[in-house]
């Protein structure tokens, strides 16, 4: 018997967070480079993201074409690295002057390397990190060392501190009703996938 999916969310019906969405505009543009394993996985934030902020636009494949500019300032890309600018130690007003858009790349660590390899102009770009995120509460996926966010908790963090009027509460209200859905699901069956 196969399992009918909600189109919203992408969860099954029967796991559907579609009432759990405050959908919001996003302050600047944004696209997420998904890499193609990383769209197949269930546990992917990605589609939640697609929900609570519809103008946002994912691009699944392996390589893309560099992108126009976006209407003021130049894209960035958030992605932690020797050269990139920490969001939670810049002045505000320089990275608003400065950060048109941002580029996301999703999957593991190993398939976001893997997407920068493929694609040398985003190596081109100015990078953003952060360094004081609040924890991770994705519990249901980890990083290297457990210490990982999820897509949806850094960007979540990285739009609120460029545009403090972002706010990032909806977007962590809608990752936890996943993660209790995902253990109150696991309780019962033994995994949710």
């Amino acid at each position: 018997m196969s399992r009918h999916y909600c189109h919203g969310c992408r969860l099954p019906l029967n796991a559907c967070l579609c009432h759990q969405v405050t959908p919001q505009p996003c302050p600047l543009p944004v696209l997420i480079l998904q890499h193609p394993l990383e769209a197949r996985h269930a546990k992917s934030t990605v589609p939640l993201l697609r929900l609570a902020m519809p103008e946002l636009r994912v691009v699944v494949a392996e390589t893309l074409d560099p992108l126009p500019e976006p209407a003021s300032g130049r894209w960035w890309l958030l992605y932690p690295g020797a050269q990139a600018l920490d969001v939670d130690r810049a002045e505000p007003a320089r990275l608003r002057a400065e950060i048109g858009g941002l580029v996301v790349l999703d999957g593991t660590w190993r398939k976001t390397r893997r997407l920068l390899y493929l694609n040398p102009w985003l190596r081109q770009l100015p990078t953003l990190s952060f360094s004081q995120a609040p924890a991770g509460a994705y519990a249901i996926r980890k990083g290297p060392g457990g210490q990982a966010l999820s897509t949806l908790e850094s960007l979540a963090h990285v739009l609120h501190r460029l545009s403090p009027r972002f706010a990032p509460a909806p977007l962590h209200r809608l990752l936890a009703a996943r993660v209790a859905l995902f253990q109150t699901h696991r309780g019962a069956t033994g995994d949710m996938g």
